[in-house]
């Protein structure tokens, strides 16, 4: 059987590595292709992901995200119609036309119906969907594909690589023994097009009244572009208590060290979520379906941007119940999930007998 799987960000990377494994360990020939981007570079040689890039990350424009994307599909038809992969899995807006163009059987995997841009260029072109859950069909049912053909698993995204990678990772980070509590802050996404912001982090100022309260923390705060670490770095040159990470980091290792997590929602809320870390999101807009199911199981609290240092020292304040509360709702939602990589192989497995 032949796979194509394209991963285009660290999250679909660490979601489809299992999948990889799986299918070379049954003897599949498997096409893995990517784009050239700074955090995929670095997880990929983390996770000894062998992926052909073909492109680069589109920008913070529409222009430049439509005209990297065609070209990347050029790059990738011709390589495509001579691998000649049984099915194609991916998150992937190229991926999805290619395939697609190519009478290829296209599954996509996705938990995010709120990025409507994906959604509207892979949901209609995809023979399947794989979905959270806590996604209800109707959210995906709209962008013009069948609800017998999305099939939910029970189970968050991040339990795919929070079980299956076993990544020997101890991040370095200095100065960690000069403080008593750990604070790590993800900066929110400034390029996806669903979120587009003029300005590096909505929480700059934020950070540095945190800094000067908090003086018993460290702060370490993780950037999702070179901009972005380049003028928080101006930033907070002279604040010895904060640190902004000039690499990539794999997330779940750094979080396991952290005393409480701070971000805008996303992959690394779920995944210190799951791992019983004390978790906050800064998201301004409509709540994601992930993001609300964890609220409302107590796993995640919502704040807004200017509650940020006061929710955080007083969280401070009595962390260590916090966090006794937070780990035992960790593993009670831990104990009725499923493994999706079993229903996700099958539903590839499938596509083989068809042809």
């Amino acid at each position: 059987m032949n796979i194509w799987i394209e991963y285009l960000t660290p999250k679909q990377l660490m979601f489809y590595k299992p999948i990889i494994d799986e299918a070379q360990r049954r003897g599949w020939n498997v096409l893995v292709t990517t784009r050239r981007y700074r955090e995929i570079d670095f997880l990929a040689k983390k996770l000894k992901v062998n992926a052909q890039i073909i492109g680069k990350h589109g920008g913070g424009t529409l222009y430049g995200k439509l005209i990297c994307s065609i070209n990347r599909m050029k790059k990738l038809t011709p390589l495509i119609e001579k691998f000649k992969p049984d099915v194609a899995l991916s998150t992937s807006p190229d991926a999805a036309r290619v395939a697609f163009g190519l009478g290829i059987p296209h599954i996509l995997a996705n938990d995010s119906p709120h990025s409507i841009a994906v959604a509207k260029l892979t949901v209609p072109l995809s023979s399947k969907l794989l979905t959270p859950w806590v996604i209800p069909k109707d959210d995906w049912a709209k962008y013009g594909i069948s609800n017998e053909d999305i099939i939910q698993y029970q189970a968050l995204d991040p339990v795919m690589w929070l079980k299956h990678l076993n990544v020997k990772d101890k991040p370095v980070i200095p100065r960690t023994k000069q403080f008593k509590h750990l604070i790590v802050i993800r900066i929110e996404e400034a390029h996806a097009s669903y979120m587009m912001f003029n300005k590096p982090t909505l929480i700059e100022d934020s950070i540095a009244i945190l800094a000067q309260k908090a003086i018993d923390s460290l702060i370490i705060v993780l950037p999702r572009y070179s901009w972005q670490m380049r003028h928080l770095k101006s930033r907070f040159k002279d604040f010895k208590n904060v640190i902004i990470l000039g690499k990539p980091i794999y997330g779940p290792s750094l979080l396991r060290k952290a005393t409480l997590f701070i971000g805008s929602g996303g992959t690394m809320a779920c995944e210190a979520a799951l791992l019983g870390v004390p978790s906050f999101s800064y998201y301004p807009k409509e709540l994601m379906h992930v993001e609300r199911f964890l609220i409302e199981f107590g796993l995640l609290k919502r704040i807004k941007s200017e509650e940020l240092v006061d929710v955080t020292i007083t969280s401070l304040s009595n962390i260590d119940e916090l966090r006794v509360k937070q780990q035992e709702l960790s593993r009670r939602l831990w104990s009725f999930m499923e493994d999706p990589l079993t229903k996700i192989m099958s539903l590839i497995e499938s596509f083989y007998s068809k042809v």
